[in-house]
């Protein structure tokens, strides 16, 4: 505690607000991160993605209404990847896949959980657009 302000310094005050601002820091990462973990949990308990690579289709299945939709390849616009670098043993990859459909149809997100991207590689190499990596992708 601080008495008098002539005896304030520099290096007193970065000795107090450098670990409180490094504390804000992590608490922000790891309760961010554990928010997009929630998002890719409940995106995996409403939909299940299949590729099936002899009919050339994506199987898309809505788990609530048990509604099944197939997208050709030949209606794939783009693929997008988004690779994460925050993976260990103790949780799940945050990476997902991106897939572009033609007549401004809404995107298909496939997380890294539902299907391993380097399977939507393979499949869809030609029509790769983005391939980034970072730490999380938020959906």
């Amino acid at each position: 505690m601080i008495l008098e302000w002539n005896d304030v310094s520099l290096s007193n005050i970065f000795s107090f607000t450098i670990p409180i601002f490094l504390f804000s820091f992590l608490t922000y990462l790891f309760l961010g991160t554990a928010l997009i973990r929630r998002k890719y949990y409940l995106k995996n308990l409403r939909e299940e993605v299949r590729i099936d690579p002899l009919e050339k289709q994506i199987i898309v299945l809505d788990k609530r209404s048990r509604k099944e939709r197939k997208i050709d390849f030949e209606k794939i616009k783009a693929v997008e990847l988004y690779y994460s670098w925050n993976s260990n043993a103790f949780s799940s990859d945050l990476g997902y896949s991106k897939i572009v459909i033609e007549n401004n149809a809404e995107p298909i997100l496939i997380t890294q959980n539902n299907i391993n991207q380097y399977h939507i590689y393979k499949a869809f190499k030609n029509k790769v657009t983005i391939n980034k990596s970072r730490f999380v992708n938020n959906l």
